[in-house]
């Protein structure tokens, strides 16, 4: 079963669904973009379905409300808020990592933090949150003093894009910085709570500093590099979380001694704003299809299609820094024009959300000069004032 919901579904999801006449939550997201044609079931239906086959795949995490109140029967609730919670979750995995250093603090706190209590460098980031919203990288006391005002100042301006379930920044959640390599992961776990993998993608960073979610590149060599190891860590999660029929985003850093360890999971959902459907455009792998159907990519078979190829997804996001009084319009023929193959741009309501558009293109190689280009840029060539 599927629930539909704000900020975006994309066509590649929404013709899935009608496709294969998957049962829908009928809420307003859904009637508007499903009308009579769907297969629209009430929250007590959709209830009743799930005590019986509790599968449900959701795009958006605004559906966690829904799901509170309305599958309370279901430990999926508590599944949720362990995953959903960066402190919960790093709580859970405190025995496989147990010099991992994590504290959790409020917002009214953050401004009156000694460094004395802090150990430098450190990433802080709301213990409820999405997307890299209000997420820094703090260096040292000096950069401290320097980001303080403005994780407070970012927090206000951008809290209330999504409901307190999604983003929730009155608690923050300070954690040591993850050396290696990161890469998000879109996958789940079947009803024997066996993981199975779907995308793979290595996320590149313009620096040190840098938190946002700007480029990812897949290729079938990047999902073969880095299967192995993180199937490992996923059955030693699943095994301490107890979880059956999940679907889960989940952001990892590998190090160059091949260990694995998670930065956070996202629960009951693939890469966020539909972004999962990179693998459709790069592989023409469904992911919605596969998780529904509990079946397994042939990469054999993908290889045998795509050979080499590599893919990127650019989050061309609005950070905090733009004047949104002066802005007038965002050039998207631009951003086009900035890839050599565009396999797909969406344009965002930037005026509602943190971000411009998500591009999906096929590129060179990993380190493609446009990919190097769009990583770096602070977008001002594409604002219009």
């Amino acid at each position: 079963m599927f629930i539909l919901d704000k900020p975006f579904v994309s066509k590649v999801l929404l013709d899935t669904v009608k496709r294969n006449n998957y049962p829908v939550l009928d809420n307003d997201t859904a009637r508007e973009l499903l009308g009579d044609s769907g297969n629209l079931l009430s929250s007590e239906r959709f209830a009743d379905r799930f005590r019986s086959r509790p599968v449900v795949y959701t795009n958006s995490e605004n559906a966690v409300a829904w799901i509170n109140e309305n599958l309370m029967f279901s430990d999926i609730v508590e599944k949720v808020d362990l995953f959903k919670n960066k402190v919960k979750f790093r709580d859970l995995l405190s025995g496989m990592f147990p010099d991992f250093f994590y504290r959790e603090v409020l917002f009214n706190e953050i401004e009156t933090l000694r460094s004395k209590d802090l150990r430098f460098p450190f990433v802080i980031k709301p213990a409820v949150g999405f997307f890299s919203l209000g997420v820094y990288y703090v260096e040292d006391e000096t950069a401290w003093k320097r980001i303080r005002p403005q994780i407070i100042e970012e927090t206000l301006k951008v809290r209330d894009y999504y409901p307190d379930d999604v983003l929730n920044a009155h608690s923050f959640i300070i954690e040591e910085v993850i050396e290696g390599t990161e890469y998000a992961i879109d996958g789940y776990y079947n009803s024997d709570g066996e993981p199975v993998i779907l995308n793979v993608l290595k996320h590149f960073f313009a620096g040190s500093e840098d938190v946002s979610d700007r480029v990812y590149v897949t290729s079938v060599k990047i999902v073969r590099e880095i299967s192995e190891q993180v199937h490992k860590f996923l059955v030693s999660l699943g095994r301490l979380a107890v979880v059956k029929d999940f679907p889960f985003h989940i952001e990892v850093r590998i190090d160059d001694k091949g260990r694995v360890v998670p930065v956070e999971l996202n629960p009951l959902r693939f890469a966020g704003w539909c972004c999962t459907d990179i693998g459709f455009f790069a592989y023409g792998l469904n992911t919605y299809e596969y998780f529904a159907g509990s079946s397994v990519p042939d990469w054999d078979e993908i290889e045998s299609r795509c050979g080499d190829k590599v893919y990127a997804m650019v989050v061309v996001e609005k950070s905090a820094k733009i004047d949104d009084g002066k802005l007038v319009g965002f050039d998207y023929e631009k951003l086009r024009n900035s890839f050599t193959k565009v396999l797909e741009l969406r344009e965002s309501d930037f005026r509602s959300y943190n971000v411009f558009s998500f591009v999906f293109a096929e590129t060179d190689s990993e380190d493609a000069p446009e990919l190097k280009a769009i990583l770096n840029s602070d977008l001002s060539e594409y604002l219009i004032y």
